[in-house]
């Protein structure tokens, strides 16, 4: 049983690990995209693609399932589809200011975020090694900050950090009441919330003439953007955080999902040449080591 147990847990960290290589290259596919596309008008197509996905697997699986016959499912998917779709408006409005490695860094302070929202609603203090986890976590982000130009990025940086609360409140809703329901079903009600936010956020702003723009469509930066963020950054992801995240703690998963800025910030060297320097690099084997520390 331990043994089940076990291996149950490092296959739900190994398919976070692999969410969060999928997320670190959407920072630079989505910076790209707003060349193309405004901020809302990108991410309701992102979400139109998930929701479709989303919509297509969940008539397909009806008949297995009666999980959406389950209030709770619905509740649980609309409290945590509010922070999550926060989280996305803000985390792209900030990219149009911020570089991708910079937005992930700080999307990334959802680690320090994560222990306090959840000891304050379990009224328990997280164990040592997630304690010493998540310090490490938080001082090679600090350091992968460290010298960065940030003249003309205010905006994009409050932005971005409020985008990490939001993350970090969706995590938590997550651990506290998704356990016991069914990962796809709560997934699938979380990008469905989040595509009718987005899209009113479009409305409102007055880009939805944007959406009807098929030049904008076909643009292969476009397509590229919506797809890889659509299914496997939105759809895929969401499912496999849900499914790990009966196997893991909250503050297991923050501290795995602060992995993400360093593939973010390796992906944008590559994509776009940002450089990286010395005390960016040692951030991110602290970081990396935080996952050895914190328990698995």
């Amino acid at each position: 049983m331990l043994h089940s147990r076990g291996a149950s847990e490092r296959a739900a960290r190994a398919l976070l690990i692999f969410v969060t290589l999928v997320w670190g290259a959407t920072f630079t596919l989505t910076k790209e995209s707003l060349s193309v596309l405004p901020v809302y008008a990108f991410l309701s197509l992102r979400f139109g693609v998930a929701s479709i996905t989303t919509l297509g697997l969940a008539v397909a699986a009806r008949r297995r399932s009666s999980a959406w016959k389950d209030a709770r499912t619905w509740v649980v998917g609309a409290l945590a589809g509010l922070p999550l779709a926060a989280s996305f408006l803000l985390q792209t409005e900030g990219l149009r200011t911020i570089t991708p490695g910079l937005s992930g860094f700080l999307t990334g302070l959802n680690v320090a975020m994560v222990p306090v929202l959840a000891s304050a609603m379990t009224k328990r203090r997280p164990d040592a090694r997630t304690g010493w986890g998540a310090a490490l976590a938080c001082t090679g982000l600090l350091l992968m900050c460290a010298g960065m130009p940030l003249s003309g990025r205010t905006q994009g940086i409050v932005d971005t950090i409020l985008c990490a609360a939001c993350i970090a409140m969706q995590i938590v809703a997550v651990d506290r009441w998704a356990k016991g329901l069914d990962a796809f079903a709560v997934a699938a009600v979380e990008v469905w919330i989040t595509a009718v936010l987005t899209f009113a956020a479009a409305c409102v702003a007055g880009q939805w003439t944007s959406l009807a723009d098929m030049n904008a469509w076909v643009q292969p930066v476009t397509c590229m953007a919506v797809l890889v963020n659509g299914l496997l950054g939105t759809a895929f992801a969401l499912w496999a955080q849900n499914w790990a995240q009966k196997r893991l703690s909250s503050a297991q998963t923050a501290i795995t999902f602060a992995l993400e800025p360093v593939f973010a910030a390796a992906i944008g060297w590559m994509s776009l040449g940002e450089a990286m320097t010395w005390p960016e690099m040692i951030g991110g084997l602290l970081i990396v080591g935080s996952m050895a520390v914190a328990p698995a």
